[in-house]
C-alpha cells in the first residue's frame, strides 16, 4: 500500500471520532483521525456517561487512562421542578460516570497513541474531494490521501454530512445550550435535572471538588450577551441551585452551542459512514449523547470492519446498509423517549405532574432510564405503571 493510501479516514477527533479510530486501527486497518482543533479538546457537553457508555469505554481500553480526580460516579437521575417534590431513580445497570470532557479527550488520545495502525492529527482540517473506484481523495493541509472509508464524526455542523449529500431539513423548535464548571463539592449522588418553564439545568458531578452545569432552553435565536452573562441569566431561573452554588467559583468559562436538532437523510453513502452528532441529533434533554455515539461506532465497525479486512474495495452504500439498519433501530427507541420529554418541557404544569407521578412509581422511572439507553426493549414496556401515570396526569 502506498503511503498516501489508507483504509479509513475519520473526520473529527471527539469521542465518536477517536472511538472509530481506535476500533478500526487496532483491527489492523490503516486509520487516520483528523481534528481541526487542538487535542485534547473541550466542548460544551453534559459530561454524564451512562452505564452502557462506560461498557464501551472499557471495551475500547480507554477507561484505564482516566484520571480519577476528573471523574465521579453517579447513581442515577433526579428530576427537580422549581417547586414541589422531585423524582429520583438509580440505574438498574449500575452507576454512570461524570467525566470532564477534556479528561475524556485526553484518555482517548493516550489510548490511541499505542495503536500501531492509527495516526491522530490535531490542527488538521480536511478537504474532501472526488469519490472514485479506489476511494475518496482528501487534502490534509499539504498532504493528500485516498481513503476507502470516510467516517464523518465532525459534530452537529458536519461538513462530511453536507459533502456526502446526506444533509436533511430540521423541523423542530430551535434549542440551545450553555455550560460551565464550578469548584465545589458535588452535593448529590445523582445527576440533577432542574426544570423551569422552557429550560432545564443539568448538574453533573465530574471530579473531586467540581460540578458541571449545563442549561438547555428553547428560543427562536440564541440569546445574546456572551457566554458568562448568558449563563448567569439562565441560572437565575433555577432557585433551587442558588444555595448549592453560592460562593462557588467558576473553573471554566461559559460556552454556548446550538441549535441542537440536526437531520441526516441517511447515515451512509458510498464509502461514507456517519457517527455521533454527525449522523443526526434530536436533543440533549435525555443525556445520552456520548453513550449513543459510542454504541454507533461499535455498530459501524461490526457492520463493515470485518468486510474491509477481507476486501480491498471501497464499501458501497449497500455494504453499509447493515450499519444503517442497526443505527435506525438503535435510535428509534431513544428518540421516542426524547420526544416525550421534549413535549413535557413545553408544558411546565404537565411536567410537574409527570415528575410527581414518577416519584410515586420508581419502577417505571427506572425502566424509562434503561429504555433510553437501549438496555431494555419496548417489548418489556410496563403498561400498568404507564396507565397509572397517564391517569395521574389527566387528573392533575
Amino acid at each position: 500500500m502506498s503511503p498516501d493510501e489508507i483504509d479509513v479516514l475519520v473526520v473529527g477527533g471527539g469521542p465518536a471520532g477517536m472511538a472509530a479510530g481506535i476500533s478500526f486501527g487496532r483491527a489492523g486497518l490503516r486509520t487516520l483521525v483528523c481534528e481541526r482543533g487542538l487535542l485534547p479538546a473541550d466542548k460544551p457537553c453534559g459530561e454524564g456517561v451512562m452505564p452502557t457508555g462506560l461498557q464501551y469505554l472499557e471495551r475500547l481500553g480507554v477507561s484505564a487512562y482516566l484520571d480519577q480526580d476528573h471523574t465521579r460516579h453517579f447513581a442515577g437521575i433526579h428530576y427537580l421542578p422549581t417547586s414541589g417534590a422531585g423524582a429520583a431513580s438509580r440505574f438498574a445497570e449500575g452507576p454512570g460516570r461524570g467525566i470532564r470532557r477534556t479528561e475524556l479527550s485526553r484518555a482517548f488520545c493516550e489510548r490511541a497513541r499505542i495503536i500501531d495502525g492509527l495516526e491522530v492529527l490535531p490542527r488538521t482540517p480536511v478537504t474532501l474531494g472526488a469519490r472514485g473506484p479506489n476511494g475518496t481523495e482528501a487534502w490534509l493541509d499539504r498532504r493528500k490521501v485516498t481513503a476507502r472509508l470516510i467516517v464523518g464524526a465532525d459534530g452537529l455542523r458536519s461538513e462530511v454530512r453536507r459533502w456526502a449529500g446526506l444533509q436533511g431539513v430540521s423541523t423542530q423548535r430551535r434549542r440551545f445550550a450553555v455550560q460551565q464548571h464550578f469548584r465545589c463539592q458535588p452535593w448529590s449522588e445523582y445527576v440533577e435535572v432542574h426544570w423551569a418553564g422552557d429550560a432545564e439545568a443539568y448538574v453533573t458531578p465530574c471530579g473531586r471538588g467540581e460540578v458541571g452545569v449545563a442549561v438547555l432552553w428553547t428560543a427562536e435565536e440564541k440569546k445574546s450577551g456572551g457566554g458568562q452573562r448568558l449563563m448567569e441569566s439562565m441560572l437565575s431561573r433555577f432557585p433551587r441551585l442558588r444555595a448549592p452554588l453560592q460562593g462557588a467559583e467558576p473553573s471554566s468559562g461559559a460556552r454556548a452551542i446550538g441549535p441542537m436538532h440536526q437531520v441526516a437523510r441517511s447515515p451512509v453513502a458510498d464509502g461514507v459512514g456517519l457517527v455521533g452528532d454527525a449522523s443526526g441529533y434530536l436533543d440533549a434533554i435525555t443525556g445520552e449523547g456520548i453513550s449513543l455515539a459510542l454504541a454507533q461506532v461499535q455498530a459501524l465497525y461490526d457492520s463493515i470492519g470485518p468486510w474491509m479486512l477481507s476486501n480491498d474495495a471501497v464499501p458501497s452504500a449497500r455494504e453499509l446498509q447493515g450499519y444503517s439498519r442497526r443505527i435506525l433501530g438503535m435510535v428509534r427507541q431513544h428518540q421516542l423517549i426524547t420526544r416525550l420529554v421534549l413535549f413535557l418541557s413545553r408544558k411546565p404544569t404537565l411536567a410537574e405532574r409527570a415528575i410527581k407521578g414518577l416519584g410515586r412509581q420508581p419502577e417505571l422511572f427506572r425502566w424509562l432510564l434503561s429504555a433510553n439507553m437501549g438496555a431494555v426493549s419496548a417489548a418489556s414496556f410496563p403498561k400498568l405503571e404507564m396507565m397509572r401515570l397517564a391517569t395521574a396526569l389527566v387528573r392533575g
